[in-house]
């Protein structure tokens, strides 16, 4: 019977992409080498409250809570703790030698070197200095990085080289785009074009994710918002974002490879816009209507994060001459009523 092991950052954005593209638990179980009960468990556990929506930062921030609620596994398994005490002291073993070794004597009582790294730096093991009977003594543990994948898009510019305009928010134009998709098709989406300093946001049904319609309907929202710049996730809709590049003359960014949190605000959009169109509403039901009005029913509330001003106030405050406002305005009111 195999040792289970909890899952880690990578595998959680093995399924948060899986997620995008409406695969089903038995494809996201093949998709990270898992049993498809771990993945009913883990997205009972970690969606946000309402339960629709997983994101891999703040999953496996929920799941080292509760692992913290439980203790260290170390302590609870009979002599371990001095057997980990004995070895880096008297023998200068690193974690994975104690691990393996342990775990080869004690086969009823597996343990990973990642378990004892962490009792290591517990507050526990560092009052017992055992972090600096380490091979490489650090007062803390490094972040565990997820393995990047590959992109296959063709000259694409990291979101690192993003202007500080864009990072601080100091300006309109600075853009990001994304996908999203509903039960029922892995084609058909919503494409959600934000604002990074208004959080003004533009909906566009599409019942294909090709890469030029993609394209033309992000080229349509750059105009309507005035763009600087833009910033996409590595899926292949976005390949042809030169394009975009061509027509407008903006600058085009990527979050690196499985760090779609780069684009924050565009990921805390779709967070909301599931509030009106959640992941098991069928993807052929969701018109062009009724995605404008969630759009208004979004750029009409007021924001803390905006003093309480709305998206739309806050655009046209900036930008009087913004051909935004008088359709979305009058909508607001009635689309609230419609949608919910």
């Amino acid at each position: 019977m195999n040792q289970y092991t909890h899952l880690s950052q990578q595998e959680r954005v093995g399924i948060f992409g899986g997620l995008k593209c409406c695969c089903s638990y038995g494809e996201l179980a093949k998709r990270i080498g898992r049993s498809k009960s771990t993945i009913s468990r883990e997205l009972k556990r970690n969606s946000d409250s309402k339960g629709y929506y997983y994101y891999p930062p703040e999953a496996q921030a929920l799941a080292e809570k509760r692992k913290a609620r439980h203790g260290y596994k170390v302590e609870r398994i009979p002599g371990l703790k001095d057997y980990i005490e004995n070895k880096l002291k008297a023998c200068c073993w690193s974690p994975e030698s104690i691990a393996g070794r342990w775990s080869l004597e004690h086969p009823e009582y597996k343990i990973s070197k990642e378990a004892i790294y962490a009792w290591i730096y517990s507050p526990a093991g560092v009052a017992m200095n055992l972090p600096k009977l380490l091979p490489h003594a650090k007062p803390k543990r490094g972040r565990i990085r997820a393995k990047k994948s590959k992109s296959h898009i063709p000259d694409r510019v990291s979101v690192n080289l993003r202007p500080e305009s864009a990072n601080n928010r100091s300006e309109l134009g600075h853009l990001e785009g994304d996908l999203i998709f509903n039960s029922g098709s892995q084609s058909s989406n919503l494409l959600t074009v934000i604002d990074r300093k208004s959080r003004m946001v533009i909906l566009v049904k599409h019942e294909s994710k090709k890469t030029d319609p993609i394209i033309q309907s992000v080229v349509m929202a750059a105009h309507k918002l005035g763009a600087k710049t833009v910033t996409f996730d590595n899926g292949s809709e976005f390949t042809n974002h030169k394009k975009l590049a061509d027509e407008m003359g903006v600058e085009i960014f990527f979050c690196r490879p499985g760090a779609p949190w780069e684009k924050g605000s565009v990921e805390n959009k779709n967070r909301q816009i599931r509030r009106f169109l959640p992941f098991n509403k069928k993807a052929d039901t969701i018109t062009q209507d009724e995605a404008d009005k969630v759009a208004s029913i979004l750029n009409n509330t007021p924001r803390k994060n905006l003093g309480f001003k709305t998206s739309l106030e806050v655009h046209n405050e900036i930008d009087p001459f913004a051909n935004l406002s008088e359709s979305r305005v009058k909508m607001a009111s009635t689309a609230t009523k419609a949608i919910s």
